[in-house]
């Protein structure tokens, strides 16, 4: 049962990572340390959502590797991410130019208990421009999952690939 101090070292935590993130006022290891101690007390139960409130501020500030840490621990404790999850980390390792890791969380969303949904393949299609046999392989996926949509497919001279 949770007592009205481990409620309020719990909001503590949120606010931390909703706000100080983006103010700078807290760092990322402070965040993480808060974190563990929580996990270590009597009453800790996994939760999802403070997961994702964790995670999705470590991937926004481009901390990939505390991020997809978290995001073990997470797994471990039979906790699935969410699609909004999935996009951000997708995103995070696009933008750090990691398609691979990319793709590696893509086969992960494929295997969630939950059906996916449009925007991270969208995101993905986007971001392996450069990497058409990824591209395609996520492309077939997409039409199969969404045979009303349609995927755009740019000129290949405005990316230079020809």
């Amino acid at each position: 049962m949770l007592t009205s101090r481990s409620v309020y070292l719990l909001s503590c935590v949120i606010y931390a990572v909703e706000v100080g993130y983006f103010l700078g006022l807290v760092s990322n290891l402070l965040i993480l340390q808060i974190f563990r101690v929580i996990q270590k007390q009597d009453w800790y139960k996994p939760d999802v959502y403070l997961y994702k409130d964790l995670i999705m501020a470590l991937l926004k500030t481009g901390k990939m590797e505390e991020a997809m840490k978290l995001w073990e621990d997470m797994r471990n404790e039979d906790l699935f991410p969410d699609s909004q999850m999935y996009t951000e980390a997708i995103r995070g390792y696009l933008r750090d130019g990691s398609p691979a890791d990319a793709m590696n969380i893509y086969e992960d969303m494929k295997k969630s208990p939950d059906p996916p949904e449009e925007l991270p393949f969208r995101i993905l299609l986007k971001g392996l421009l450069p990497h058409p046999l990824l591209r395609n392989r996520v492309k077939q996926d997409y039409e199969e999952l969404f045979p009303e949509k349609h995927v755009y497919d740019p000129p290949e001279e405005i990316f230079g690939m020809l």
